[in-house]
């Protein structure tokens, strides 16, 4: 199907995402970044995606905001239009420039570019030579040692080679390495890589990528001991590269940890990045010239990502260089370019631009953002529970996707673990966990000058890419009651991006009543009562909405589970009339020391673990535990069983969607809008769990999780999801929820009963969180920035009779 004309005013911009490895989701977020940041009245994003298959599609810029790929992979045939052959070279002939944003095999082997390349399209990056050197691993670590660069030995192992024993003793003997790592010679975002210590190890983790079908080769090198780096490079007006301020990963590398998937993409305190790194000058000087050199070396273009390691002597070890680097919003090539003056839309920009020089297209020229007064939305985020980094995600999105906002003009403050408020410049929320939020607030006068000094060579060797370097203010603490008097005086909106603590249980609530200040989510007895999950079942319970119930619940501070653990397992099994129980802290919410448990041995662990004060639960503790899990940051607190209720089992396959039956129950999250004491109950979204338990990755983290928004029909009814809607309103009416909520619930297919699990008065609103999904759904649609100002204008709207009028709601 030829496209229809496009709007020839507009810079049209396809963005390629999906790809068949590991890294789709990862590619799904960096789409999302594209379209976050760039999309305006003058350049419009084109969702294009490839399937595992390499299919194309044309995608909706709503689906962008989906978890993962696996959201609506089974349903493609009815929700995208399939392109092949010449409707796919029409698409991609109607833009102006296409910018491939596939992380791993296809998007950075080489063959999207050629495929471009066979097209004369016009794209972004580099060129399918030298994607093709760069992403096989052996092949560019051999370029390197050829001319001079530090690398590391490496041994490459191939699927089906009955010599691979044979190599890898040989590395062991010639080496002698006491840790070694095994990881695909061709991937990236650190997906299969395996730590060992013997080669029997080795060899049996080489296998298990092979049979996993990650790679077909894999590399054996030794371990460092050293620490990790990371640089971007851009390309200024002259074709030359400059590097930007490099960034120092520091990883916890005790048993066998190593900067992995999961520490790369979730916030974790086992990961700090320091950026500008810790090394001295010198090697941060030497780490900038011999990345542009290694990106010239290679023929990069426009953007890309050089890792590496130096040694505790100074010597530079380069392993990996990403020709397409992840651009999710805290990312590193945001994080690096901010500190050089960029925001997000000019770091993009700055790359899109490269782009069209090379192929002398006349750049996009954006909107500029309006003249006009705006009111002041002071986003508050950070605080000390285990639910402090979701915040983070969830603050830092708010205030990324309120910047494009034409009414509102939104100020990030970040919530320290002792009440002190910090107003936080802009290159200091795209940090990647928030003690390093912390961090850099407390040393803003020491790290500062340093940074500073670096920043004209950056510009010198941009050679005018840049724009003028303004200073950012150094961050200055306040008073929660300064900071409330402050916000008084300036007449402003809080909006609360907390996640449990005093942000969601009426603390904070209370004091801005007290100040008279607006703000999102409800008011300080609903925030209350929902903090508390066993009052918020004796709430349901007591309303007494045919339909709706709550499961019974057993409390017990720590104290008492140490003195009754040897008798309480009969008990409480007896009490609850289930063998298998969910343990959780009855004031903590996003997973936060969440497990299910199955018999007594099960129960004296967690109790010991609680006991210890343990941070964390190790994977595979408990079962259907698949990841660590974070414990509150006080384990001297109350905890809640319940009764485990068994899902059925849905999966999606490929394209396929595939449910196995058991009690007919399903898991669902639906958000709730409440203006002027009307409810609208939005789209359920079922929630698949990988585990037994929903992760905190699976409900806040794009690329992980998946969230089936609206549900198939197949599984939940139009009549059942009516019905659920209706039971969801008359839930929130009932817990006195005002402004909007989540609330998660069992829903019955076969008996049509809901079980209400809890209620989220500050629901997270990460770049992908499912509310967005839900709000997309809505008719018509709620796109993400639309619908934080809906939530802003409905509660300043009851706040004052001289705010904006809400957006209408529809059912």
């Amino acid at each position: 199907m030829i496209p229809a004309m496009l709007d020839g005013m507009a810079f049209h911009l396809g963005v390629i995402c999906g790809g068949p490895s590991c890294e789709r989701g990862i590619s799904l977020n960096s789409a999302r970044s594209l379209l976050d940041h760039l999309q305006d009245d003058t350049l419009t994003i084109h969702p294009l995606y490839v399937d595992r298959e390499l299919r194309f599609y044309r995608l909706s810029p709503a689906q962008l905001y989906s978890n993962t790929p696996s959201d609506f992979d089974f349903k493609l045939y009815e929700t995208a239009e399939h392109l092949e052959g010449k409707s796919l070279e029409a698409v991609l002939k109607s833009m102006d420039l296409v910018f491939p944003a596939i992380h791993g095999p296809f998007g950075e082997t080489g063959e999207l570019q050629a495929l471009l390349e066979d097209m004369n399209i016009p794209f972004v990056g580099s060129g399918s030579e030298a994607c093709k050197k760069l992403f096989f691993k052996h092949c560019a670590a051999d370029t390197l040692m050829r001319k001079g660069f530090g690398t590391l030995p490496a041994a490459l192992l191939e699927a089906g080679n009955p010599d691979n024993a044979a190599v890898i003793q040989r590395f062991f003997h010639t080496h002698q390495p006491e840790r070694a790592i095994i990881k695909p010679s061709a991937g990236g975002s650190s997906i299969g890589v395996h730590s060992i210590n013997t080669p029997d190890e080795a060899l049996q983790k080489a296998n298990l990528l092979f049979n996993d079908g990650v790679d077909t080769r894999a590399l054996l090198e030794p371990f460092v001991e050293g620490n990790e780096f990371t640089v971007l490079a851009f390309q200024n007006p002259q074709g030359s590269p400059y590097a930007l301020i490099p960034t120092e990963i520091e990883v916890s590398y005790e048993d066998h940890g190593l900067f992995d998937y999961r520490r790369k993409y979730l916030p974790t305190a086992n990961t700090r990045y320091h950026t500008p790194p810790r090394f001295s000058d010198e090697t941060t000087t030497l780490i900038q010239r011999e990345a542009e050199a290694i990106f010239t070396l290679f023929g990069m273009r426009d953007f890309g990502r050089i890792d590496g390691w130096c040694l505790p002597g100074g010597k530079l070890l380069f392993t990996d260089i990403n020709p397409i680097s992840g651009m999710e919003q805290n990312s590193f090539v945001f994080r690096q370019s901010s500190l050089v003056g960029l925001n997000h839309r000019q770091a993009l920009l700055t790359i899109v631009e490269s782009a069209c020089r090379r192929y002398g297209i006349n750049p996009p020229t954006l909107s500029e953002a309006a003249s006009t007064p705006k009111r002041p939305v002071y986003v508050l985020f950070g605080g000390s529970t285990a639910e402090r980094q979701v915040s983070l995600m969830s603050g830092t999105n708010i205030w990324l996707k309120l910047l494009k906002s034409t009414r509102y003009a939104p100020q990030p403050f970040f919530w320290a673990q002792n009440e002190t408020i910090w107003p936080i410049p802009y290159s200091y929320a795209l940090n990647h966990t928030a003690e390093e939020v912390m961090e850099n607030c407390e040393q803003a006068a020491v790290v500062r000058p340093r940074v500073e000094s670096m920043i004209p060579q950056v510009h010198l060797n941009g050679a005018g890419a840049l724009p003028p370097y303004t200073p950012e203010p150094l961050p200055q603490p306040l008073t929660l009651d300064a900071f409330l008097i402050q916000a008084k005086t300036q007449a402003a909106f809080v909006f609360i991006g907390l996640h449990g603590g005093a942000g969601e249980n009426g603390q904070l609530q209370a004091k801005l009543a007290a100040y008279n200040l607006p703000h999102n989510g409800p008011h300080a007895p609903a925030a209350r009562l929902c903090m508390d999950k066993c009052a918020t079942g004796l709430a349901i319970q007591q309303a007494a909405i045919p339909g709706l119930t709550s499961l019974p619940k057993k409390s017990y501070p720590l104290s008492a589970l140490i003195a009754q653990a040897a008798t309480l397992w009969p008990e409480l099994t007896q009490a609850l009339s289930s063998q298998t129980l969910i343990l959780k802290p009855r004031h903590d919410g996003c997973s936060a020391g969440i497990v299910k448990l199955t018999n007594q041995a099960d129960l004296n662990a967690y109790i010991k673990l609680a006991a210890d004060k343990a941070p964390f639960i190790p994977p595979h503790t408990f079962p259907g535990q698949t990841q660590p899990i974070e414990m509150p940051p006080n384990t001297d607190t109350d905890y809640l069983f319940e009764p485990y209720i068994e899902p059925d089992a849905i999966q999606i396959k490929g394209h396929s969607l595939i449910q196995t039956a058991k009690e007919g129950w399903v898991e669902i999250t639906v958000g709730v809008l409440e203006a002027a004491g009307e409810y609208h109950a939005l789209s359920p979204s079922i929630t698949i769990a990988e585990g037994a338990v929903l992760s905190l990755e699976e409900k806040f983290q794009g690329g992980t999780g998946v969230n089936l928004t609206p549900p198939p029909h197949d599984i939940i009814s139009t009549e059942s999801v009516a019905r659920i809607r209706t039971l969801i309103e008359a839930a929130a009416k009932a817990l006195g929820i005002t402004n909007y909520a989540r609330l998660d619930a069992f829903y019955n297919r076969k008996t049509q009963a809901l079980i209400l699990i809890e209620a989220n008065t500050l629901p997270g609103l990460t770049p992908s969180t499912v509310i967005y999904h839900q709000a997309l759904a809505e008719v018509p649609p709620l796109s993400p920035p639309i619908f934080l100002e809906h939530l802003i204008d409905s509660a300043w709207a009851e706040h004052t009779a001289n705010a904006p009028a809400p957006f209408a709601l529809t059912s």
